[in-house]
């Protein structure tokens, strides 16, 4: 079996494959699917998660479904990159439940976001709290998404 920091094998590609597909698989349908025994699937899954290969375990949900219909991606430029300016900023988002993604970015803006709010006036009070109230802020961007057209979580493994 593969050490901490090896590639993963095409045993370990295959159990991140079947799992991104549905995570509540039994380990032994898992063993099922991948064509080993049901202890050596353990180990590997064990080890997956131990590597930090595997984060986690979710549900995805239908944020349209709870009422959050918009989905926007919001550019947001810092005037100020000093430490203590990037970690307000950083802290401020990171406790915003509406934002479901944020990347450090290169180019034009120096965060990409990725909100989900019920209207444009949910996104209106989410700019005045969140990010108009950071002084680090110097600009922000945003675009409404008009319709998902391809939406995955899946990691390709290359098996």
């Amino acid at each position: 079996m593969p050490e901490r920091g090896d590639a993963p094998d095409r045993f370990e590609r295959a159990i991140l494959d079947a799992l991104q597909d549905d995570a509540r698989l039994s380990v032994q349908d898992l063993a099922q699917r991948i064509g080993l025994s049901t202890s050596p699937t353990w180990r590997r899954l064990k080890a997956l998660e131990e590597r930090g290969i595997i984060r986690g375990y979710v549900a995805l949900v239908d944020a349209a479904a709870l009422g959050h219909g918009q989905c926007v991606f919001a550019h947001v430029t810092l005037a100020k990159h000093d430490r203590e300016g990037v970690a307000d900023f950083e802290r401020v988002i990171g406790r915003r439940d509406e934002v479901l993604e944020c990347f450090s970015t290169t180019g034009q803006a120096d965060y990409l976001l990725r909100v989900v709010v019920r209207d444009a006036q949910h996104y209106e009070r989410f700019l005045q709290e969140a990010v108009f109230s950071c002084p680090a802020v110097q600009q922000i961007h945003s675009n409404f998404a008009l319709r998902e057209v391809k939406f995955s979580v899946k990691v390709p493994t290359g098996a």
